[in-house]
């Protein structure tokens, strides 16, 4: 209905009593704090103003954070007890959200789990690289000789893998001419792994010779110290064993540790709370002994803030926004409508001292999305699982908002569907007439848009022409509001009579021909007034008439009402005709019901998703393109922040 009326606040306080300070209005929740802009101080008169500078308490606790984090990631891997997507969150004493002071054992176990998933990776990769080294020696498990290399004070060995598709002769045939032997150890289907054994002098050629051939040499290492291959692998063994042991007893205690990991997440929203506490005491500007904080309050909250300060003992100024300021947005609407919040915010805020349009637009919103999607079985659906959606989850505010917003929507969907008689599509219909040959009489209190879709597309553009209409008497409420009385009636009065008259015509041509005609001559002699030659300001009258083609547009754009509301009753008809087609026998039930709830629930699902974007299109574009004042940004007042619980 409004935007919020906003107050600038100056608050200087003593130096060390900062913390204080911003802790006091974290838990008011009304105050939106600044960077604060030191003032000049004349030379002599006082002492120049720095930043607060609190950039290492902020790094110490960002530190904290990270580990508590990747403590709750690790226990998480073994939580047991399923995190409900309907579970609420559990709520905290707001005096929690300070910083734990250092020796609070949490942080302790925060270490300790940093510990047990360090050591842990640490043995997996260890396990990892035992295992590649095992697989690497198998071949060579019986070879009684180090690996790779070996010699004698005459002669030099490597072992290695030939493709087996290599014959053993060719192999020998490489080696011609020179003192040099190749010995098979094992054959596969794939590989020949061999060693090769020459004289000193020839093993270098005999070597290249073997790689040019597709030698490749082993990578594994065993001599007679380690027990040659066999007893690399039996050491490498036992010690997998005794990872695995280890790692099983950190599975258990991590086990055991993530049964209750509720207080490292109250520990971690804690951390995060201060760290949105610090980032605020660093908006302050200070000087040796005091220190001054800016920023912005709703005016409503002046009598609770004041009360603070005044208890405290600081020095304060409210003072209203100047010329150059950019208060924040703070929405102030009824329940009903503030639900409907969230389509403003998808778009962009108002600007400050414009109009806000929630209360107006959630009225066209809830019209268009029940057209859209106009069935009742669909409403019904729509409705509950918002209203669970709310009982149970007990979501934050935006969610919350979400949640309610289609919940209305829901109902304006069961509204719609028995004034079109759309249950479930057509499907007492369908069923009556395939199962039982027993035709229903229509079912719809209204008209069915199936069968009279000229009079549905006459509703979409005449709620289209009511919307756009009210976009213009919105621009002419504003205008007139702001002292441009002439304006308002030149420029939005024009068009509205023209348009009103366009619509009596349909009804009663006399005045709606008076009308249209008072709206043209109206725009005629009045939008080219601001050019100073008269020749321009006749042809300016008559070039605004070129804006109707835009008009015209605007309003055919609802005929998009028509063709969703048409593609979720058709598709919807589809699948009950599908679902119908066995009969009613008890195969053909069980095949109507997986039809029917996979059809409709996936009708529903992907039609709800486009309502709500070409609803919300609508608003945008057709709407907001008349009279919207775009840029706020949002008001974000100093609270305690969590993840894993509310504070109260």
């Amino acid at each position: 209905m409004a935007i919020t009326e906003m107050k600038r606040f100056r608050i200087l306080t003593l130096r060390r009593e900062t913390d204080s300070l911003v802790s006091s209005l974290r838990s008011l929740r009304c105050a939106d704090i600044e960077k604060t802009l030191s003032p000049p101080v004349p030379e002599g008169e006082g002492p120049e103003l720095e930043e607060y500078d609190v950039s290492g308490d902020i790094a110490a606790v960002r530190s904290k954070i990270s580990e508590t984090i990747a403590a709750l990631d690790f226990l998480a891997l073994y939580e047991k007890k399923s995190r409900g997507l309907f579970r609420p969150l559990p709520e905290a004493d707001e005096r929690e959200a300070a910083l734990p002071p250092p020796d609070d054992p949490r942080f302790e176990t925060v270490k300790h789990v940093l510990g047990i998933r360090d050591e842990k990776t640490r043995l997996s990769a260890e396990k990892t690289s035992l295992e590649n080294e095992i697989e690497s020696l198998l071949p060579w498990e019986g070879f009684e000789s180090s690996v790779p290399r070996s010699g004698t004070a005459s002669t030099e060995s490597i072992v290695g893998s030939l493709s087996s598709k290599i014959p053993i002769g060719k192999t020998e045939a490489l080696l011609e001419g020179l003192a040099a032997v190749v010995e098979t150890v094992r054959t596969t289907s794939a590989y020949r792994f061999v060693m090769l054994t020459a004289y000193r002098s020839d093993f270098d050629e005999a070597l290249a010779r073997l790689v040019r051939s597709g030698f490749s040499p082993a990578v594994c290492e065993a001599d007679e110290s380690s027990g040659f291959a066999a007893g690399t692998i039996a050491r490498s063994k036992a010690r997998i064993g005794d990872i695995e042991t280890r790692i099983g007893e950190i599975d258990r205690e991590a086990e055991k540790l993530g049964e209750d990991v509720s207080q490292l997440e109250l520990l971690h929203d804690s951390l995060i709370s201060e760290e949105e506490r610090l980032g605020a005491v660093s908006k302050a500007a200070a000087s040796d002994r005091c220190a001054v904080l800016c920023g912005w309050i709703p005016e409503p909250s002046i009598g609770k803030v004041t009360a603070l300060l005044e208890s405290r003992g600081d020095a304060y100024e409210f003072t209203d926004p100047g010329e150059d300021d950019d208060p924040p947005i703070l929405l102030k609407n009824n329940r009903f409508t503030e639900s409907f919040e969230p389509v403003i915010e998808l778009y962009s805020l108002p600007k400050y001292g414009s109009f806000d349009p929630t209360s107006i637009m959630s009225i066209f919103y809830i019209i268009i999305f029940g057209l859209m999607l106009a069935d009742v079985g669909y409403g019904v659906l729509i409705t509950l699982a918002c209203i669970l959606g709310v009982k149970l989850m007990k979501p934050k505010k935006s969610t919350r908002n979400m949640l309610t917003m289609f919940g209305k929507c829901g109902i304006a969907c069961i509204v719609a569907g028995i004034l079109f008689g759309g249950y479930f599509g057509d499907a007492p219909a369908v069923i009556a007439d395939r199962w039982f040959s027993k035709p229903l009489g229509e079912l719809a209190v209204w008209f069915n848009p199936l069968t009279n879709f000229t009079t549905f597309l006459a509703v979409s553009l005449a709620v289209g022409a009511v919307h756009l209409i009210c976009g213009l008497a919105i621009k002419f409420y504003v205008t007139w509001k702001r002292g441009h009385k002439l304006d308002a009636v030149f420029d939005s009065g024009s068009w509205i009579i023209l348009f009103l008259g366009a619509g009596i015509f349909l009804f009663y041509r006399p005045v709606g021909i008076a009308l249209v005609a008072l709206g043209l001559l109206l725009l005629i002699t009045t939008q080219g007034r601001h050019n100073k030659n008269p020749i321009m300001k006749v042809f300016g009258g008559f070039a605004s008439l070129y804006d109707i083609v835009g008009y015209i547009s605007d309003l055919l754009s609802y005929s998009r009402i028509l063709a969703l509301g048409l593609a979720s009753m058709v598709i919807a008809s589809v699948f009950n005709i599908l679902g119908t087609m066995p009969g009613p026998s008890v195969g053909g039930v069980i095949f109507f019901v997986v039809i029917f709830l996979i059809g409709h629930l996936l009708n529903m699902a992907i039609n709800m998703l486009g309502t709500f974007v070409h609803t919300s299109r609508l608003q945008y574009i057709e709407f907001f393109g008349k009279f919207y004042e775009d840029g706020g940004r949002p008001f974000e007042p100093l609270t305690s922040k969590s993840k894993y619980v509310t504070f109260k």
